[in-house]
């Protein structure tokens, strides 16, 4: 059994709107693991939707934040959300070809991205930013 992402202090970032956003993709995270198994395969067409709509507005907001800031690290930030977002794109292409253990490769995938990028990389954002 896979263990569900429980939020906590240490991804809050001290900036609301982003906090906010970073725990509608543990939900979705959280709704992947609730499919793992016995998931149809429009069910994971459903996440994958929900990780497009997500990186699309959660990556304006970030990014529109860090512009206004002034934030050094900006181009180098663009391009791990780019790299988000050609991985979703890849998943959607697996639903698509309904290839197998597609819940596990998401799921890891995920897991990764939310310990390195909101835990390392959005972290150094917000100190700078509040600095």
């Amino acid at each position: 059994m896979t263990v569900k992402i429980t939020w906590d202090s240490s991804f809050e970032t001290g900036i609301a709107e982003v906090d906010t956003q970073h725990r509608r993709l543990v939900d979705i995270i959280n709704s992947l693991v609730d499919a793992i198994g016995h998931a149809p395969k429009n069910a994971l067409k459903d996440i994958v939707n929900q990780l497009k709509e997500y990186a699309q507005y959660h990556f304006q907001t970030e990014e529109k934040i860090m512009e206004e800031a002034g934030y050094s690290g900006l181009a180098e930030h663009r391009e791990e959300h780019a790299v988000f977002v050609d991985q979703i794109l890849l998943f959607d292409l697996d639903v698509i070809l309904a290839s197998e253990g597609l819940a596990w490769d998401m799921l890891h995938f995920l897991r990764g991205w939310l310990t390195n990028h909101i835990l390392v990389v959005d972290k150094r954002f917000a100190a700078q930013l509040q600095a």
